[in-house]
């Protein structure tokens, strides 16, 4: 007898569906040149994509279904809307055949879920306080990262179209590779360190309120200055890397 989908089951999977919207969104806010709009879905569809599996886990409603949703919207949100919005913000109309960027970041994104998802099959693998490879929400950031600077930093900086392509490949090829990266599944917090974590995190919300998008910059460009600290800590206890 098949067991029957209760709706505590599919709280993570609405969760996950509204990220899929809104990375579909993203991509209809770019094609009417609503820039701000079409980063900032992509930005709350990385906050989402972080809740449902931890919604998940809360509620002991984890499932293959789930699992395979997440994924697929993640290619979605992460791995085309993001090389969408830039190619038609700057990329289009400056680069010839840049449409090649587009399709390179894709493949690479959906070469890094795949990878992602058979890795998660792995039992032997338990060391949750590292991915292999930027997640598909981080390498969404970094592609997104000169259009949020040219939000916040309106008429003062202004991008050479070929910056944001090198970073796009940059971006993508960090996705495919082994190098260890930090996991939000895997923080442990000691009882002394909750105190300063707290004040960390009314921090950045204060700052998300009142300066969104230079929140954004500074939580994008410490994550990528963790990266040297994340291959440093793996190594600590990997002799194998």
């Amino acid at each position: 007898m098949k067991k029957k989908l209760s709706f505590r089951g599919l709280i993570p999977n609405i969760f996950t569906f509204f990220s899929l919207t809104l990375g579909i969104t993203a991509i209809k806010f770019a094609i009417e040149f609503k820039w701000e709009n079409a980063v900032a879905c992509i930005v709350f569809a990385s906050f989402l994509d972080n809740l449902d599996g931890k919604i998940a886990r809360l509620l002991k409603s984890n499932s293959n279904f789930g699992v395979e949703l997440d994924s697929l919207s993640d290619f979605v949100s992460f791995g085309i809307a993001p090389v969408i919005v830039v190619y038609l913000w700057t990329l289009s109309d400056n680069i010839q055949n840049s449409w090649a960027f587009v399709i390179f970041y894709s493949i690479c994104s959906a070469s890094r879920l795949a990878k992602f998802n058979l890795a998660s099959l792995d039992k032997e693998d338990k060391d949750l306080r590292f991915f292999k490879g930027v997640s598909t929400p981080a390498a969404a950031g970094l592609v997104l990262l000169p259009m949020m600077i040219s939000f916040r930093f309106e008429n003062t900086i202004d991008f050479e179209p070929i910056f944001p392509a090198i970073l796009i490949i940059i971006t993508a090829i960090l996705m495919i590779t082994n190098m260890p990266t930090y996991s939000l599944k895997g923080i442990k917090l000691k009882k002394r360190e909750l105190p300063f974590f707290l004040v960390i995190f009314a921090s950045i919300v204060s700052l998300l309120i009142s300066d969104f998008w230079l929140a954004m910059i500074l939580i994008i460009t410490l994550y990528y200055l963790s990266l040297p600290f994340a291959i440093i800590n793996f190594k600590k206890t990997n002799s194998d890397f």
